[in-house]
C-alpha cells in the first residue's frame, strides 16, 4: 500500500496499513521488536507478548538490562539517598529520645548496597521477559527497513529479524555543554557520580533540576561542600517557582549553596583542584572545586539507529511521535526519552504500554495531562499538572490554595515539618489544574492529584474526601480547603 506523493498519510490510510501489515503475520519473524530494555522498552515487550505477540527485546549491553534508569538513573541515585536519609534520621535520633553514640559512614558499604539493589533489580527485568517468552536479544540494534531490524552482537556477527512493528526505545544520554575545559579528569556526568568510590571534598554542580539537585543532596548529606550553579533564576525551572524556593530554601539551611541567573564560562586546573569561572547578577568569581558534575539536560539517542533511511521524522528534540506514539512511517514506534517529551523513567514505562497495545492493533492513546515529576531530595518536590504562571498563561481565572506541613500532627511526630503544598484551580468550576508539593513523601501525597487531575476533578471533591489522621496526606485536604479560604487549622489574621 502507498501513499500520494507530497502529501502525508491520513489518519485513515494509516489504519489500513496497519491492518495490511496485522494480517500478514506468517511473513515476518516477529510481531514486535523493541530496541531497547529500558523502563519504556521492557514494558513494551511484556505488554506486547500478554497481548498475544511474538516479542523480541534488543539491548546492546548484556550488563545493562532495565536502561539507563535501572543501571544509571533511578534506582542508583535513589538507593543513595535512602542511605544519606537514614544517616541524616540517625543524626537526628536524639531529638526522639533514642541515644546512639557517635555516628559516621562506610562509602564502600553504601556503594556495595546500590550496586546489589541494581543487580537484583536487572535480574528481575531478565526474568520476567522469560517468563512472559520475550525473547532477548544482546547487541546494537538498527532499523534496516520499515519492517525490520539489524543486530549486530559484540563478536561483529549479524542478524535481521523481520517484524510487523518496530518500538525504539533507546533512551537519552548526558549533555556536556561546549564550555572551555570542561572535559578530562574531575569532569563528571550522572554515570560517574553513581560510580563514584569516594565522597570528593568539594563539588560544583551545574544544573538545578532533579539530577543537580539530587545529587547535590547525596553528596552534602555525606560531608562534601556542593555549589549549584542555575542558568534561570530559580532552582526546578519547570516546576511551580514559588514552590521550587521552598525546596531551595531548605536545601539552603543544610549546607548547599546556590548561584541562580547564573552560568559556568570555563573551567581551569591549577594542580589537582578545578577552578571553575561562573558569571552571574554581581559578576564573574572563581568556584575552587575536585569535581564539575554537570547535570545541564539529556539527548536522545537515536545516532545510527537508521531512522533516516527508513524515512522516520526527527527533530532536534527526539523522533516525532502521535498520541498513539506512532512515527510518520506506520510500523514504527518510539516510546521514553527518544520523543523529547517529559524524561520520565514512569512516562516511558505508561507510553511502552500505550505503544504495545497500537502495535497489536488495540486503539491506546496517551494522556499527558496528570503526570508526576517527583525530585528525590528531601524534602521531595513533587508536582503535576500546570504551574500558577502556566495556567495563567494558558487563559485560566486562577484561584491558589496553599498550606504548610508544619501544623500537621504526623509531620510533627516524625520530626519532617518543612515544604508546602500548592494547588493550582480554576475559579469557574473550582477543577484542580495542578498540584505542587515539597515536603516528607510529597513523591506518594501527589498521586490523590494525579487521579484528580486525570478525573477533572474539583476542589469541592478534595475537601469532601475524607483524609486519614494523623496523615502527611491531609496538606492537600487543607490546601484544597484554602482555595476558598476555608482552611480549618490555618491561623487567621
Amino acid at each position: 500500500m502507498g501513499f500520494a506523493v507530497g502529501a502525508g498519510p491520513t489518519n485513515e490510510e494509516i489504519e489500513l496499513e496497519v491492518q495490511e501489515l496485522m494480517s500478514q503475520s506468517g511473513a515476518f519473524d516477529a510481531d514486535v521488536v523493541v530496541i531497547g530494555s529500558g523502563p519504556g522498552g521492557y514494558v513494551c515487550a511484556i505488554r506486547a507478548a500478554q497481548l498475544g505477540g511474538r516479542v523480541v527485546c534488543i539491548e546492546r549491553d548484556a550488563k545493562e538490562w532495565g536502561g539507563v534508569c535501572l543501571n544509571w538513573g533511578c534506582i542508583p541515585t535513589k538507593t543513595l539517598i535512602a542511605s544519606v536519609e537514614r544517616l541524616h534520621a540517625v543524626k537526628e535520633a536524639a531529638k526522639f529520645g533514642v541515644l546512639t553514640g557517635e555516628v559516621s559512614f562506610d562509602f564502600t558499604k553504601i556503594a556495595e548496597r546500590k550496586d546489589k539493589v541494581v543487580s537484583t533489580l536487572r535480574g528481575g527485568v531478565e526474568a520476567l521477559l522469560k517468563s512472559n517468552h520475550v525473547r532477548k536479544v544482546v547487541g546494537t540494534g538498527r532499523i534496516s527497513g520499515s519492517n525490520s531490524v539489524e543486530v549486530t552482537a559484540q563478536d561483529g556477527t549479524r542478524e535481521t529479524i523481520t517484524t510487523k512493528a518496530i518500538v525504539v526505545a533507546t533512551g537519552s544520554e548526558p549533555i556536556v555543554p561546549p564550555i572551555p575545559g570542561l572535559s578530562g579528569d574531575g569532569i563528571w556526568t550522572s554515570n560517574e557520580a553513581v560510580s563514584a568510590t569516594a565522597v570528593p571534598g568539594r563539588i560544583l554542580l551545574i544544573g538545578a533540576g532533579a539530577v543537580g539537585l539530587e545529587f547535590a543532596y547525596v553528596f552534602n548529606g555525606l560531608g562534601a561542600k556542593c555549589t549549584v550553579v542555575e542558568m534561570l533564576d530559580e532552582i526546578l525551572p519547570s516546576g511551580d517557582s514559588e514552590v521550587a524556593a521552598e525546596l531551595r530554601k531548605s536545601l539552603i539551611r543544610q549546607g548547599i549553596a546556590f548561584h541562580l541567573s547564573s552560568k559556568v564560562t570555563k573551567v581551569d586546573r591549577d594542580g589537582g583542584a578545578l577552578k571553575v569561572g561562573v558569571s552571574g547578577p554581581k559578576g564573574d568569581i572563581t568556584v575552587e572545586c575536585d569535581v564539575v558534575l554537570v547535570g545541564a539536560g539529556r539527548r536522545p539517542v537515536i545516532k545510527d539507529l537508521g531512522l533516516e533511511g527508513a524515512g522516520v521524522e526527527v527533530t532536534r528534540t527526539g523522533i516525532t511521535v502521535d498520541d498513539r506514539l506512532r512515527t510518520n512511517v506506520p510500523s514504527i514506534y518510539a516510546i521514553g526519552d527518544v520523543t523529547g517529551k517529559m524524561l520520565l523513567a514512569h512516562l516511558a514505562s505508561h507510553q511502552g504500554v500505550v505503544a504495545a497495545e497500537n502495535a497489536m492493533g488495540h486503539d491506546a492513546t496517551m494522556d499527558y495531562r496528570a503526570v508526576p515529576a517527583p525530585v528525590f531530595t528531601e524534602p521531595e518536590f513533587c508536582s503535576v499538572g500546570l504551574s500558577e504562571s502556566a495556567a495563567r498563561e494558558a487563559g485560566h481565572d486562577v484561584v491558589v490554595g496553599k498550606f504548610p506541613f508544619r501544623p500537621l500532627g504526623k509531620a510533627m511526630a516524625i520530626q519532617a515539618q518543612e515544604g508546602l503544598c500548592k494547588i493550582v484551580s480554576d475559579r469557574k468550576y473550582g477543577e484542580i489544574l495542578g498540584v505542587h508539593i515539597v515536603g516528607p513523601h510529597a513523591s506518594d501525597i501527589i498521586h490523590q492529584a494525579v487521579m484528580a487531575i486525570k478525573l477533572e476533578a474539583t476542589v469541592d471533591e478534595i475537601t469532601t474526601m475524607v483524609h486519614a489522621h494523623p496523615t502527611l496526606a491531609e496538606v492537600m485536604h487543607e490546601a484544597a480547603l484554602d482555595v476558598k479560604g476555608e482552611a480549618i487549622h490555618k491561623m487567621r489574621s
